[in-house]
């Protein structure tokens, strides 16, 4: 929107008219949806936490390897999230995230296995992960690992927060 009102301002200074168009238009398109920055913002000159995808030994050298789950952004095959936990009522889950090129460790705010499959808030002292999805019974299952659509919200102190879309695959 800014772009074609630089464009009219400019055609206008010129002494240029716009083109008119007698044909009807179509019906209304859909907004498009801005697409990420590399910064982590979408288009609107406001910086946002970015999650950077992370392959098993990144974070796996962070979490205890074992059951768990990993949200997988929509277009990606790496996880930007994984989480596990022991199958305990006594020990809180553990998740990692990559961000600004550094895996940060995350502390699940329920305890046990059933707990991280669930989703649920994950925090470290400047940063909190939300996964959120509709619980029940999984979207579909491969391979010893079932999964559901989910989203994950994060937010950093001082840098704002961000939403991603995708799965929450759950499994050994």
């Amino acid at each position: 929107m800014r772009i074609f009102a630089l464009v009219m301002a400019v055609l206008v200074a010129a002494g240029c008219s716009p083109i008119e168009n007698d044909e009807p238009s179509g019906p209304a398109e859909e907004e498009e949806v801005l697409p990420v920055e590399p910064d982590g913002g979408i288009g609107d000159g406001i910086s946002r936490p970015y999650l950077m995808p992370m392959v098993y030994d990144e974070f796996s050298q962070a979490i205890e390897a074992g059951a768990g789950c990993a949200f997988i952004a929509q277009g990606n095959k790496d996880p930007l999230f994984a989480a596990t936990a022991p199958d305990s009522d006594k020990i809180a889950g553990k998740g990692a995230i990559k961000i600004n090129d550094f895996v940060v460790v995350l502390t699940h705010n329920g305890v046990g296995l059933a707990q991280v499959e669930a989703g649920g808030v994950f925090s470290s002292e400047a940063v909190e992960v939300t996964i959120e999805h509709p619980g029940g019974e999984p979207s579909s299952e491969k391979e010893g690992a079932y999964f559901w659509p989910a989203t994950l919200k994060i937010s950093q102190d001082e840098a704002g927060s961000n939403m991603y879309e995708g799965i929450y695959e759950c499994g050994a």
